[in-house]
C-alpha cells in the first residue's frame, strides 16, 4: 500500500485545545503513532523495492590489469619451498604468499565455481555441465555490470567461445565461466590469443587456465613451474612497473592433506611476505571483487579479503626490509650444520626468528645463523622471519633436507 493511501485511511487525530491535560497526552500519542507508522513503511518500501544496501569495498589497492592463473591438485608443501618449482617459490620470496589458503570441497570443478562465483552451483562432480545453463552472479558478470572486462584464456581449447567438454588436454571442467549465461561466451578465448606483445591489451581481470599437463593436474610440479616461467614471467616482470598484478592460486590439494594450497600475488602494490591468516577461495573471489569495487556473489558477501598481503605502492614494505632466500639447503644427521640467513633493509637492528627447524638446530636471533646439530631427518620447509624496530617483517621459506650420511 502507497503512503499517501495509507495516510488518507488513519483516523485523524483532532488537537486538543491546551498542550496539557488528558487530551493532550492523547494527542502527542496519537501522533507518535502516525510517525511510527510513516517509518515502518518507508523502511518495508525500501525492503520491497529491492533495492541492497551497498557494501564498502576493503581498502585495496587499484589495478589495471590483474591475471589470474590456477594450477591443479597439488598440496603445499609439494609447490612452497620445494626445489621442484624455483620460479613460482622465486615469485613467492620477492611477492606475497599465504601458508593457511585453503580449497572448500573436492572434486576439481566445484572448486572452481566456488572461486568464480561464491558457491558450487549444485556441482558435485567433474562431469561436463550445461553451457549458459546458470543466471547466478559470478565475478565474469561483475565486473561487466561495473563496466569493466573481463576474459579467459584456456590453453588447448579448440577456439574462441568453443563449449566443448574436451580436446586434446583441455577439459572444461576447469572453466566454470562457459556456464552461465550472463557471462559472454566471447569471453572464454584460446591460450593463442594472450596478447603477449602487448600486455597493455589484457582485460581488466583475466583468468589462465593451462591444459590438464602443464596445470600440474596428470603432470609434474616441475612441468607447471616452467610452463609458467616461460609463458607468464615477462607479464610478471611487466606488472611490476605497469600497475599490474599476478596471482597464482590451486583448486585442491591430492586428497592426502587438509586441503591448504599455495596461493602466491606478485606484482605492483604487492607486501613482500608470508601471511599466515585462514582465507579460502571465497576470500580470493571477494578480494578480486574489491580490487574493482563491484558486488559480492553468494558466500564472497561474507568472506574476508586478503588486505595484509597489499600495499598503496608509495613505500617499500618495512621500508625495504627483504630476506634473501638461501635456496635449497642439506645437514646431515648429528653433525655441525650451518645455515645464514642475510636480511637488507629495514629499521635497526634486526630480529630473526624461523620456524620448521629440526631438533638440534637454532637460530641466532640477532645475527641470523642457524646452528647446530640436527637429530631429525627428512626434507623439512623452513620459514625465516626477521622483523625491524619498526614492526615491518620479511620472510622466506626454503626446503631443508637431513640426511643419515
Amino acid at each position: 500500500m502507497k503512503t499517501r493511501e495509507l495516510l488518507h485511511r488513519m483516523p485523524t487525530a483532532r488537537k486538543p485545545e491546551a498542550d496539557s491535560g488528558r487530551r493532550g497526552r492523547r494527542w502527542r500519542a496519537a501522533a507518535a503513532g502516525i510517525f511510527s507508522t510513516l517509518c515502518l513503511v518507508v523502511t518495508f518500501g525500501a525492503a520491497d523495492s529491492g533495492a541492497a544496501e551497498p557494501q564498502a569495498p576493503a581498502a585495496l589497492p587499484t589495478y589495471d590489469h590483474v591475471v589470474v592463473v590456477v594450477f591443479e591438485n597439488k598440496q603445499y608443501g609439494e609447490i612452497m619451498g620445494s626445489p621442484n618449482a624455483p620460479y613460482i617459490n622465486q615469485l613467492a620470496s620477492a611477492g606475497a604468499s599465504l601458508t593457511a589458503m585453503k580449497a572448500l570441497t573436492h572434486p576439481s570443478q566445484p572448486n572452481y565455481f566456488n572461486l568464480f562465483s561464491g558457491a558450487t552451483q549444485g556441482i558435485t562432480s567433474d562431469g561436463c555441465y550445461t553451457p549458459q545453463s546458470m543466471s547466478a552472479a559470478n565475478l565474469g558478470q561483475e565486473l561487466i555490470a561495473a563496466g569493466k572486462t573481463f576474459a579467459t584464456y584456456n590453453e588447448d581449447l579448440p577456439s574462441e567461445g568453443s563449449t566443448a567438454c574436451t580436446n586434446g588436454q583441455y577439459a572444461q571442467k576447469h572453466n566454470p565461466w562457459f556456464a552461465f549465461k550472463n557471462v559472454p561466451l566471447g569471453s572464454g578465448k584460446t591460450w593463442a590469443q594472450f596478447p603477449k606483445g602487448d600486455f597493455t591489451q589484457l582485460p581488466h581481470l583475466s583468468f589462465v587456465v593451462p591444459n590438464q599437463c602443464n596445470d600440474m593436474h596428470s603432470c609434474s610440479v616441475g612441468t607447471g613451474d616452467t610452463w609458467v616461467k616461460n609463458n607468464l614471467d615477462a607479464y610478471a616482470q611487466w606488472a611490476k612497473a605497469n600497475n599490474s598484478l599476478l596471482v597464482l592460486t590451486w583448486d585442491e590439494d591430492n586428497y592426502l592433506g587438509s586441503n591448504t594450497i599455495a596461493t602466491v600475488f606478485s606484482g605492483a602494490k604487492v607486501k613482500q611476505g608470508t601471511y599466515g591468516n585462514a582465507y579460502n577461495h571465497y576470500s580470493l573471489l571477494r578480494t578480486f571483487e574489491d580490487l574493482f569495487g563491484t558486488t559480492h556473489a553468494a558466500n564472497a558477501a561474507s568472506a574476508t579479503p586478503i588486505t595484509e598481503a597489499f600495499g598503496d605502492g608509495t613505500t617499500p614494505p618495512g621500508g625495504d626490509l627483504s630476506v634473501a632466500n638461501p635456496g635449497a639447503q642439506t645437514c646431515r644427521f648429528n653433525q655441525s650444520c650451518t645455515i645464514q640467513i642475510t636480511a637488507t633493509g629495514g629499521k635497526a637492528p634486526l630480529k630473526y626468528s624461523a620456524s620448521g627447524l629440526p631438533f638440534g638446530l637454532s637460530i641466532d636471533t640477532s645475527t641470523g645463523r642457524i646452528s647446530g646439530k640436527p637429530w631429525q631427518v627428512g626434507t623439512l620447509r623452513i620459514t625465516a622471519t626477521v622483523t625491524d624496530t619498526g614492526g615491518a617483517t620479511a620472510s622466506a621459506t626454503f626446503p631443508l633436507t637431513v640426511n643419515w650420511f
